[in-house]
């Protein structure tokens, strides 16, 4: 029997921006169920990595592989498939949140029962009904990225992309999205970057780290746990020419 294929690939996946690299040889998989976490330092390609995953960008070189199959092929097909939130939350500040969130429901298709069970759904999930009047513009960073992720599980996506999600959140905020993520990991997969090492040892099973544009390491985090902090230190550390 032919073994199922990852719910996500990366294979051989570049992309260049003002001449220069920012993704060369990319290559990894995410498997339903699975959390992981995208690390690097800054410019090491992360942002880069999701925004092509999501279908926001179009890589130069290699393919992105949805259950096996090419995402270019059917570009809205396989988005349709995706939630994704960016680091900075795309959000209509003169909108309240469900207004907000309604309107994000029609740009994807989904009829008005359809909206109105989704929307009933994600508020209550994100704790987001006590606040359904209130303008988006009005929204502390917290609520602002609960309202994203709202946006992003609308059409309960296979497949959900994280940008940043713990940035700038308060330690009670950031237990509960651990708390979140932990919620809807179950029959889909999530991939998402961060800069904190403890937040992803809490969240995440799998690990990738990127160094110069390039994956420099891919594995289980059971194997890490205690050691990340070290190892990515020492990858980051590593001169361009050592991580070629």
């Amino acid at each position: 029997m032919a073994a199922t294929p990852a719910l996500l690939e990366l294979v051989s996946v570049g992309r260049r921006l003002a001449g220069r690299a920012v993704l060369r040889d990319v290559s990894f998989s995410l498997r339903r169920d699975d959390v992981l976490g995208l690390l690097g330092v800054n410019g090491a390609g992360k942002s880069t990595t999701l925004a092509i995953i999501a279908g926001v960008l179009q890589p130069d070189a290699g393919s992105v592989l949805i259950d096996g199959k090419n995402a270019t092929d059917d570009v809205r097909t396989m988005r349709d498939r995706i939630g994704w939130v960016p680091e900075s939350v795309p959000l209509w500040p003169e909108l309240t949140v469900i207004e907000a969130l309604d309107a994000c429901g029609r740009l994807r298709g989904l009829s008005k029962p359809a909206r109105k069970t989704a929307l009933e759904r994600e508020l209550a999930r994100l704790e987001l009904t006590d606040l359904a009047q209130r303008l988006c513009g009005q929204l502390s960073l917290g609520q602002k990225r609960r309202v994203g992720l709202a946006q992003a599980l609308l059409h309960e996506p296979d497949l959900l992309v994280l940008d940043e999600p713990g940035n700038g959140l308060d330690p009670v905020q950031a237990a509960q999205l651990r708390e979140l993520i932990g919620k809807l990991k179950p029959g889909r997969g999530i991939i998402l970057s961060s800069h904190d090492l403890a937040e992803v040892e809490a969240m995440c099973n799998r690990v990738v780290i990127l160094h110069d544009s390039r994956v420099r390491l891919d594995a289980p985090l059971e194997t890490r746990r205690g050691k990340l902090d070290a190892q990515f230190r020492s990858i980051a550390a590593q001169p361009a020419s050592a991580a070629a």
